[in-house]
């Protein structure tokens, strides 16, 4: 029987991102599970209302295999620590996929794979998609480098706490997700507290192994198509955009 897998996602009222994120994902990596529920939190930011957003969603999951929610108020963080909490409703889930809403895959890639892979390893917490080239000894992540083991590429242990969660596209151990969701700070932007500020995460994180999965010689495996949407509205994030928690409408933008 092929395996399980929750998909948790934040997202903003964008359907026409949402929808070519999922057909990506579909047809390219969730096409290896047996069946697969997704829990997403829908910020009200964007134009139009949170129905169109949950139409898409049904269309790829039906009702029934859906964890939803439409906040007033748009939290970054809340939404991140209430998809991860979701995982609680699944005992029996091992696997979370964790995807934001403004991914596309670019191409075919074995699920199932890094499944066994995670089941091989016990210490290593997740494998993320590659938005980065994989050279023949190792790969560069921003200004960091990860050498390639023969199977992965491995984030070097002196870097855990620097790339070793980051949000991109990536299965994670069921159990990862749930220790460090019940630590998250609703106050301060969720993937800076996997790298600073928040102790009790930092201890979880530091326990495990982290890698990214491609083949040498290839090019990344997903791509980020929420920029040019973002650029074409008037949302932005509030402050910094690292550290950012709630969008802001930018009221002198023409």
């Amino acid at each position: 029987m092929k395996p399980e897998a929750l998909i948790t996602m934040t997202a903003t009222i964008r359907p026409d991102i949402l929808f070519q994120t999922l057909e990506s994902f579909e047809r390219n990596l969730f096409i290896d599970l047996h069946q697969y529920k997704i829990a997403i939190n829908i910020d009200p930011v964007g134009i139009g209302i949170a129905k169109d957003v949950k139409d898409v969603v049904f269309h790829f999951f039906g009702k029934k295999n859906c964890y939803i929610r439409t906040p007033s108020r748009a939290s970054f963080p809340e939404a991140f620590k209430w998809v991860w909490s979701c995982i609680e409703e699944e005992p029996d889930i091992d696997y979370v996929f964790n995807l934001e809403d403004d991914w596309k895959l670019l191409r075919e890639h074995s699920l199932f794979s890094m499944m066994s892979r995670l089941e091989i390893e016990p210490d290593l917490a997740l494998l993320r998609l590659p938005m980065f080239h994989a050279n023949e000894k190792d790969m560069k992540n921003w200004n960091k480098f990860y050498p390639y083991n023969g199977k992965y590429y491995e984030c070097p242990e002196e870097l855990t706490l620097v790339t070793g969660f980051c949000g991109h596209p990536s299965l994670i151990r069921s159990k990862f997700v749930w220790d460090t969701a019940t630590n998250i700070d609703t106050n301060i932007n969720p993937e800076k507290q996997f790298h600073t500020t928040n102790v009790p995460v930092l201890d979880i994180v530091s326990k495990y192994r982290y890698g990214v999965v491609g083949v040498p010689g290839t090019g990344p495996l997903i791509k980020d198509i929420g920029r040019e949407w973002l650029a074409g509205t008037n949302w932005q994030k509030k402050g910094n955009k690292a550290w950012f928690v709630e969008w802001e409408l930018n009221e002198n933008r023409e």
